[in-house]
């Protein structure tokens, strides 16, 4: 998708994605520092240590979960030079062979565009991704968007 969107002018944002790994990490270090801590020290010398550290993982998990859940299903974030912000959600349903996205300009979800993407309008009978087809149903989608955001 991405490269589908620099045709348009956009560039992605990895910002998000960057933030969730930059957390997931940080679990990962006090796990860590708890294991290595729980081997060094007895419990009574570790305790503050250690409630403090689960207080932390704690916090960082809620976080973690809040992004998972307000960015849920969140494909494509992009910037055009200008700072004009894109957002691209898309899911499917079981069994269904349409691909619905969400597109939301400039974080405004009240003009946001929802369409329905046959799947077989732009993958074909093998399985081929068929860009040109995927950039002119993207490209129609968002100038729907941008005449609704005038």
């Amino acid at each position: 998708m991405s490269s589908v969107l620099s045709e348009l002018g956009y560039d992605e944002s990895f910002k998000l994605i960057d933030i969730k790994l930059a957390l997931g990490y940080s679990t990962v270090i006090i796990a860590g520092l708890l294991y290595y801590i729980d081997k060094k020290y007895t419990f009574q010398e570790s305790f503050n240590v250690t409630a403090l550290s689960i207080v932390a993982y704690f916090l960082i998990s809620g976080v973690l979960s809040y992004l998972k859940w307000s960015n849920k299903d969140v494909k494509y974030v992009g910037y055009t030079p200008k700072g004009k912000k894109i957002s691209i959600s898309g899911w499917t349903e079981k069994f269904d062979s349409v691909y619905k996205t969400k597109i939301v300009l400039n974080g405004d979800d009240k003009n946001a565009v929802f369409a329905d993407l046959e799947l077989s309008k732009f993958f074909d009978i093998l399985g081929y991704f068929n860009r040109d087809e995927f950039l002119s149903l993207l490209k129609k989608e968002i100038s729907k968007l941008e005449k609704k955001d005038e």
